[in-house]
């Protein structure tokens, strides 16, 4: 008997998910070493050494948080111009609906049946949107913390490290929730670890339920391959 074959489309390329990995690991050693210089006992029980070489590695990983996007920018400017395209597209009456429906369809996702999604759903619009702004702040406020007294007006400096802080919070409640979700964790999703950490491919019927509308338009156009 034939093995039975399905389609599969592709949603990530390797650029973008080499990028969501890099952007991944980086994230998390800023946020694992932005903690002991966040949190003042942290940093006293760990000593003076372990605190000065923290803030060199957070330093570090930090300036390479702000290079790579401009490298990436510069390397494939269209993948930035999708991402903010879908970010800033306009709602449509499904989207309403989902976003209606999205926070107790977290709790309990077999009760409902979400309406059809575009390439990006609403929810992670919104999520996307709060997450660069974030992202932006921590950039524009760490290169200015690490350009330091007497280089800014105190002004400006304490500014900057308020800034970054509550950035740094804004960032501590976003990111376990994408993991929470991108990760697989959540019910629905569980299928979902191909999409970046395999080879970016989603099946047809998890693409159909996540994001409807998008995967009709793939599938209609033949862009999908067979496994």
């Amino acid at each position: 008997m034939a093995k039975q074959e399905h389609r599969y489309i592709q949603r990530h390329d390797i650029f973008l998910r080499i990028t969501h990995w890099t952007f991944s690991v980086g994230g998390t050693l800023l946020a694992l070493t932005g903690l002991v210089l966040f949190i003042p006992g942290l940093n006293h029980a760990l000593g003076y050494n372990v605190a000065i070489i923290t803030s060199h590695i957070h330093h570090g990983i930090g300036a390479c948080f702000v290079i790579i996007p401009l490298v990436c920018w510069i390397i494939r400017p269209r993948n930035f111009i999708h991402t903010f395209k879908n970010i800033f597209a306009k709602w449509d009456d499904d989207d309403k609906l989902f976003m209606k429906h999205f926070l107790p369809y977290l709790f309990k996702p077999g009760k409902y049946i979400m309406p059809k999604q575009h390439f990006a759903k609403s929810g992670q619009r919104l999520s996307d949107m709060a997450f660069y702004f974030i992202v932006f702040i921590l950039m524009i406020t760490g290169v200015l913390l690490m350009i330091g007294l007497p280089g800014l007006p105190v002004w400006l400096f304490s500014l900057s490290l308020l800034g970054h802080r509550l950035a740094f919070m804004g960032f501590a409640i976003i990111f376990p929730l994408h993991v929470y979700l991108g990760g697989g964790i959540f019910q629905p999703y569980h299928r979902m670890s191909r999409v970046m950490f395999g080879d970016g491919c989603v099946s047809e019927s998890d693409a159909l339920y996540h994001w409807g509308y998008w995967a009709d338009e793939e599938l209609e156009a033949g862009k999908y391959k067979l496994e």
